[in-house]
């Protein structure tokens, strides 16, 4: 008996230590959005995991940049989310960013990371939404994180509500 081409198939694919159900439509596999590329975005290689390093690549040096001083990742940090919502997401005093920024005082470092990972997360921010969709998307329940990102930033960091933007991009939860 011929198969029927037009039937579709059902299998599952182990991705990232998860079984995925997937769909095989006319010989093709179809990906849950979960797994799909934001569309105009080609793969070039199949998905193996993180990327391999070369060996043919080096790190000759890193050097001291003023787009990455203390005070300009403050100033950036301040100029997309304000300073009372810097100094309330990093627990400082409502004066210390501003201060920071303006070079008059220089973050400990654990706050310095902190910076870091705020300037991270404004980043993938503006990437992916709309200043206006960013405060909707923050302060809105999130399917992904099954929390408010905001609140998420507050307990894990930038991480998780990184990936979670980046599943909203993919539209897992469209």
């Amino acid at each position: 008996m011929e198969a029927n081409p037009s039937k579709d198939e059902f299998v599952l694919i182990q991705f990232e230590g998860k079984s995925v159900p997937a769909t095989i439509r006319d010989g093709k596999v179809l990906l849950p959005k979960s797994l799909a590329l934001p569309s105009g975005h080609l793969r070039t290689q199949r998905f193996v995991g993180p990327r391999r390093a070369s060996k043919n690549v080096r790190v000759r040096y890193v050097k001291q940049a003023g787009s990455y001083s203390t005070a300009a990742v403050a100033r950036r940090v301040i100029d997309v989310l304000g300073n009372n919502t810097v100094a309330a997401l990093l627990d400082v005093n409502q004066d210390r960013p501003n201060r920071w920024a303006s070079g008059q005082a220089e973050p400990n470092e654990e706050n310095r990371m902190q910076l870091a990972d705020l300037d991270a997360l404004a980043g993938h921010l503006l990437a992916a939404f709309t200043p206006e969709q960013a405060v909707l998307w923050l302060d809105g329940h999130d399917p992904y994180l099954n929390a408010r990102p905001i609140d998420v930033y507050r307990l894990e960091g930038a991480g998780p509500v990184i990936e979670a933007m980046k599943a909203y991009e993919q539209g897992a939860f469209a």
